[in-house]
């Protein structure tokens, strides 16, 4: 199998898998799940992404995800539980 075949068919499953988590974040009983499905969604791209032979330096994508974490771990650290709702508004832009 051609690899150019193979990552688009690899963002296909990806993007179903994050309509699929969405559609299960409409349900408290499925929203754990949606989230996950979500999660897995988003894994596949980033690693399809990071195997794309265009991609001539690392170091800013891996400056920009430790500088994503340190922000949402320190947001995260700080903010109440009861205002949650407004810090994910926030970082959804």
């Amino acid at each position: 199998m051609n690899r150019d075949v193979l990552i688009n068919a690899v963002y296909i499953i990806a993007a179903i898998s994050f309509i699929f988590g969405l559609k299960m974040l409409s349900s408290p009983a499925t929203a754990r799940k949606g989230n996950l499905v979500s999660a897995v969604g988003m894994l596949l791209a980033v690693v399809v992404t990071m195997l794309n032979k265009e991609i001539i330096s690392y170091q800013w994508i891996g400056f920009g995800i430790i500088a994503g974490s340190v922000a949402g771990v320190f947001a995260a650290r700080l903010v109440a539980m009861t205002r949650m709702p407004e810090m994910v508004a926030l970082f959804n832009g």
